[in-house]
Order: structure tokens, then C-alpha cells, then sequence
């Protein structure tokens, strides 16, 4: 993470160590969740911040997903 978007790499895990896992994984960050992050800790989110970490979200919840697939796999050989 480039050093002046560090703070984007900081929101992001504040975010995420709110939300609870779901049944199967991951689930996306709601929009509920990032308004209430915002009015709790005072932080303005700007258009491409939020698109920014979204995609971070997103890439999150796959990684997340394919390396529970790869531990399923792993369990299911032996």
C-alpha cells in the first residue's frame, strides 16, 4: 500500500474487524455498516475512497473464499 494510502489500509480493517463472519465466509461490508463507521469515528469518506474500498472488500471476501475452498480440498484428501 502506497504510503498516502495507508489510511485507506487502516479504514479497511477497522471495518472488517466489525463485521461478523457468515455462515459460509465473508460477507460484504453493508452500507449500514460503513454509514455507522463513519457518524462513530467522525471520518469523511470521499466518492473514491468508498469505490476503493469496496474493491478492497470485495478482493477480500474471494481471497478469503478460495483459501477455504483449498483447506476444504486439502481435508476432503486426507
Amino acid at each position: 500500500m502506497p504510503d498516502n494510502g495507508a489510511f485507506l489500509w487502516d479504514w479497511f480493517w477497522e471495518l472488517r474487524q466489525a463485521q461478523p463472519p457468515g455462515l459460509s465466509g465473508p460477507v460484504p461490508i453493508p452500507n449500514i455498516e460503513l454509514s455507522a463507521w463513519c457518524q462513530l469515528t467522525g471520518n469523511i469518506i470521499r466518492r473514491e475512497e468508498l469505490a476503493i474500498l469496496r474493491i478492497m472488500d470485495a478482493r477480500f471476501c474471494i481471497e478469503i473464499e478460495k483459501e477455504s475452498e483449498a483447506i476444504r480440498a486439502r481435508e476432503a484428501t486426507t
